[in-house]
């Protein structure tokens, strides 16, 4: 092996690492672990034992302390139980027996995107999604009513959609929408159909529809202020632009302990009702569309490739390596004609992670050349 073949060896790992690591985030932490010498199998124990700290601190990263005590039996059971499936790499920097105890010192490089999708799976509220969801595009279509008017400032489809950016969430930008009428926003919650194809037009994976309801409740006189009160209810819909899945379908209303949404005036008071409900079931709405959407992206579904400038023999070897790769439960072979291919493959995973394992293979050098969802075409490179 040549140095220059050796550089460019070192340089392309480099780059892998580099693409990896920004596509899936790792963080690095300093941890000790224990165990008793006399326990067969002493090292490996205590390597265990400060895996399940390194995790534990990169809980710790992502979880507020008091969703850590309030959670801490469901952590334990779901997710500091799979410590080994979170530690990407490690170092042992420190061993030491003393008093019958072998503790041992490591650097540990734990995955933050697994655990940030197997704490979210689990209930668990953290801040980040997107990074493991698929990277879908939402639209947001809602309606406010107050006092069975429509208002003139979409307040709840500003709360909305703040609340899917909080969360990393990339949302198509209202400005983008402004050609949409409010009749087209009215039918797109009764109309699934509505729905799906104006988030198809604007290039939407995921279109949520909804109003909120907000009545006058009561007034009371206070200190000669005279303070308003509201009562709201949100009726939401996700669906799945693809196919028109529905994601999520849930009905939201003011609490009993609700809080003090008074104001002194009616528009001021609806509007801190609306908020008191975005934020009191904020969680619970992000929870529903997102699960709902990774597990549908992540389960068996079959996917149409168009291959172009393809060999017939390229095609049977591609086919063969492609059967074996991680998440392919079988691959047909529908047409071959003049170099044209196509293929369909029945796939546990979301769409980028097909075309990445179909870029990635060793038989023939292939390039995304056309995408829509659960249908794409690539083309042999020149």
């Amino acid at each position: 092996m040549t140095d220059l073949f050796k550089a460019l060896v070192t340089a392309l790992l480099l780059l892998l690492a580099v693409a990896a690591t920004a596509q899936e985030q790792v963080e690095p932490a300093q941890v000790t672990g224990s165990a008793p010498v006399a326990s067969a199998g002493y090292k490996k124990i205590a390597l265990q034992d400060a895996f399940r700290y390194a995790v534990q601190s990169a809980i710790g990263a992502q979880v507020n302390s008091e969703t850590v005590v309030k959670e801490s039996a469901l952590l334990k059971d779901r997710i500091i139980v799979k410590s080994d499936g979170y530690i990407r790499k490690y170092e042992i920097l420190e061993e030491s027996t003393s008093a019958g105890e072998y503790t041992v010192k490591i650097k540990a490089w734990v995955s933050a995107t697994e655990l940030n999708k197997d704490l979210f799976l689990n209930g668990i509220n953290v801040d980040q999604v997107y990074d493991w969801a698929g990277k879908p595009r939402l639209m947001v279509l809602m309606t406010d009513l107050i006092d069975d008017k429509v208002s003139a400032t979409p307040f709840i489809q500003n709360e909305m959609e703040g609340l899917f950016r909080s969360r990393g969430m990339t949302v198509i930008d209202r400005q983008q929408l402004g050609n949409i009428q409010q009749r087209d926003v009215q039918l797109a919650y009764s109309d699934p159909q509505k729905a799906v194809a104006l988030g198809n037009r604007y290039g939407a994976e995921i279109v949520i529809v909804g109003k909120s309801v907000s009545k006058y409740s009561r007034e009371l006189d206070v200190a000669g202020f005279r303070q308003y009160f509201y009562t709201t209810q949100l009726d939401a819909k996700a669906y799945r632009t693809s196919n028109a899945e529905v994601l999520m379908s849930q009905v939201y209303a003011d609490g009993q302990d609700a809080g003090d949404t008074s104001a002194m005036g009616k528009h001021d008071a609806a509007v801190r009702s609306v908020q008191q409900v975005i934020g009191r079931n904020a969680t619970d709405i992000v929870f529903r569309v997102v699960k709902s959407w990774y597990q549908g992206m992540t389960k068996a579904n079959n996917y149409q490739v168009i291959l172009s400038r393809i060999k017939g023999s390229e095609l049977s070897l591609l086919v063969k390596q492609l059967a074996q790769g991680s998440g392919v439960v079988q691959v047909h072979r529908r047409s071959f004609n003049s170099g044209t291919a196509e293929i369909e493959i029945e796939f546990e995973g979301v769409q980028s992670a097909l075309i990445e394992l179909l870029e990635g293979n060793t038989v023939v050098p292939l390039a995304l050349v056309n995408e829509e969802p659960f249908r794409f075409s690539m083309e042999k490179e020149k």
